[in-house]
């Protein structure tokens, strides 16, 4: 008799990612681009703020750990065992 269950483990893994991004805003002075572009960084979209490329520049894992684990069914490890092959 095997001494190992195959089991399924869940876990959590919170990241930070790290992002540059270039935007066009369409204003007819500064201040209303800046205006614009804070409302933007608090989560506010105008059509007249496009993002023109975003470049992904760091990726830090902050914490992880798995929650939980669960016996697979007959039916489950089959299928987990016919996809190795």
């Amino acid at each position: 008799m095997a001494d190992h269950v195959m089991k399924k483990y869940k876990a959590i893994v919170e990241k930070t990612i790290y992002v540059a991004e270039e935007l066009e805003i369409l204003a007819e002075t500064e201040r209303q681009a800046e205006e614009l572009l804070d409302d933007y960084c608090c989560g506010e979209h105008h059509e007249v703020v496009k993002i023109v490329e975003v470049d992904e520049q760091e990726i830090t894992v902050d914490y992880q750990s798995i929650t939980s684990s669960e016996e697979l069914g007959v039916d489950e490890f089959m299928e987990y065992r016919d996809n190795l092959h």
